[in-house]
């Protein structure tokens, strides 16, 4: 009977931990829904994970999860020390509370981020802070060199930082394919749950769940990139099923991507033109399987869906093209095109 209240109370405690910021104000209330126990045996839970340094209470009936760990290190930047070498002296024992399938990921996520940094950026050191709390782990790594998108642009027939977003969140692009073939972003995004980079004021993040959503806002803007990562200490993520998501039995490796389509808009402009239909589909017959994903697109022009799913298809059959989280409106010009098509 003890070790059965033991389990409940810590499935108690779990609860609130994974509720306490999202949902602070009302963590009591869903807490005694959830288990169907008294206001008054929540807040002896409440006062155990305060005095255990796990939450602190920010007002009267407001908390916050606590950093229970924080680590701050600046490393030298050269070609001399590969990425691994430098996340096994310098980061991996920052992270070592954490179960392995979920320290695999950290592995993946810094040294795919740091040769970026060493390959790229052209700064001189790194500033890598890892935070800790109860329930997740936040790292950010910030180095003052050429920042990400200014890099892109240098490199490639682009037209702005947009052009870059759009370019850097469909996967396989690199300004040296002859050392790197483009998967690290595209792939560290999806690891994560949360994933930003920001660069000449431009913050673009991704969020991993139900969606496969891209935002980008506008920041104050500082000197190189900085990448923030953040992942769940005990996710169920694993490496080789992110893998799995953009692969397939036919096409083998990196053969699917997701093309956001809001990233293509310019300002308030709307999907109406051809251009913008072939700047979306840029490089995209790299892939076997295309999925341009129209959420947060309201309307799309009739020659921008005949470009896309009529003209580009009669070019590369041996593209899959598929819409998703399209609207109603959306839909209903896609299905248009694809009829004449038919």
């Amino acid at each position: 009977m003890a070790g059965r209240t033991r389990k409940r109370g810590e499935a108690v405690r779990a609860f609130i931990l994974g509720n306490v910021e999202d949902r602070s104000r009302d963590v009591v209330s869903r807490t005694t829904r959830q288990f169907g126990i008294s206001r008054q045996a929540v807040h002896k839970h409440l006062k155990f994970l305060v005095g255990a340094n796990l939450i602190s209470r920010t007002s009267l009936a407001r908390y916050q999860l606590r950093t229970v760990e924080e680590h701050k290190k600046i490393l030298p930047v050269t070609v001399a020390t590969p990425e691994d070498i430098v996340w096994r002296r310098e980061i991996q024992d920052m992270l070592a509370a954490l179960p392995e399938g979920t320290l695999d990921i950290w592995r993946y996520g810094f040294t795919e981020i740091f040769n970026n940094v060493t390959a790229h950026s052209g700064s001189e050191s790194a500033f890598v802070q890892v935070r800790r709390t109860a329930v997740s782990t936040k790292m950010t790594v910030w180095d003052r060199g050429v920042g990400i998108f200014d890099k892109i642009l240098s490199h490639m027939d682009l037209i702005d930082e947009n052009h870059a977003i759009l370019e850097l969140t469909k996967g396989k692009l690199t300004t040296d394919p002859g050392a790197h073939p483009g998967h690290g972003i595209f792939f560290t995004a999806r690891m994560f749950d949360t994933f930003s980079i920001l660069s000449k004021g431009i913050l673009l993040s991704h969020t991993s769940g139900d969606g496969d959503d891209w935002t980008v806002e506008t920041q104050q803007e500082g000197p190189g990139t900085l990448v923030t990562m953040t992942l769940k200490n005990a996710t169920s993520r694993r490496i080789k099923d992110i893998y799995a998501n953009f692969s397939s039995q036919t096409s083998p490796g990196f053969s699917t991507t997701v093309v956001s389509a809001h990233l293509a808009h310019h300002g308030t402009d709307k999907l109406v033109s051809r251009s913008e239909a072939k700047r979306l589909l840029e490089r995209v017959d790299q892939f076997t399987v295309v999925l341009i994903d129209f959420d947060r697109v309201e309307s799309i022009g009739q020659a921008f869906a005949d470009e896309i799913f009529r003209v580009y298809l009669s070019e590369h059959p041996e593209v899959e093209i598929r819409e998703v989280r399209a609207n109603k409106e959306v839909q209903e010009m896609i299905d248009g095109v694809k009829e004449k098509t038919a």
